[in-house]
């Protein structure tokens, strides 16, 4: 699917905007304190369902498909690099007894990895040779990686752990951002970066490549 100019700038307009106003709906979530430690358990079911709704309109005809499809995917990556200063605040935060050190260690040294790597992967042009394609698929399944055991991290000192307290830090402002918008965009950006290099490695000398069904 071929979309114009006009198309893709309308798409940014509109995708601009519902991020902006999921953004604000997250402030406000954390905001109006529903978000609390007795109601952990809504935090991996609003992560969860976040990511999925992203996939779903990345892999679609509306406004964000048409971004998916035309995003540079060095932009992509170079998203990532808000990572680092998060992976440090986990650490500041730890050091300053305010947010688990288990999961503070683990997060904030991956996060910092995959983030001052990130200008490094978008590194060798839009449409990078073969060798640059694997640094890239490579730096990609390390970030997945990291965000999976983050996650999974976060998930059972919440939910399985006898001190759920130590992570009650993200969720009040500013921090529950992360597992309400950030996280969500990190999951979806990763999985779309996959669809970009596999559909470069397969067309190496076209434009942008369709996304699958389309």
């Amino acid at each position: 699917m071929n979309e114009s100019t006009s198309d893709t700038t309308t798409a940014k307009a509109r995708v601009a905007l519902g991020f902006a106003l999921w953004l604000v709906a997250a402030l406000a979530v954390g905001a109006s304190g529903v978000l609390s430690i007795d109601r952990r358990g809504l935090i991996p079911l609003i992560l969860l369902g976040s990511t999925v709704v992203l996939v779903v309109l990345g892999r679609g005809r509306g406004p964000l498909g048409v971004i998916a499809r035309n995003v540079d995917p060095r932009l992509l990556i170079l998203f990532h690099g808000i990572r680092a200063p998060i992976g440090a605040s986990f650490l500041v935060l730890a050091a300053t007894d305010r947010l688990d050190p288990v999961f503070a260690s683990v997060a904030g040294w991956g996060d910092i990895l995959v983030g001052l790597t990130a200008p490094l992967a978008a590194a060798g042009g839009m449409r990078p040779g073969r060798a640059w394609t694997w640094v890239r698929l490579a730096w990609n399944a390390l970030g997945l990686a990291d965000i999976l055991v983050v996650v999974v991290i976060a998930q059972s000192i919440l939910i399985a752990s006898g001190h759920p307290e130590t992570m009650a830090e993200l969720l009040t402002i500013p921090w529950l951002v992360i597992p309400l918008f950030i996280v969500p965009i990190v999951f979806a950006t990763h999985g779309l970066l996959f669809t970009r290099l596999r559909a470069t490695r397969e067309t190496p000398t076209t434009g942008f490549a369709p996304a699958p069904g389309t």
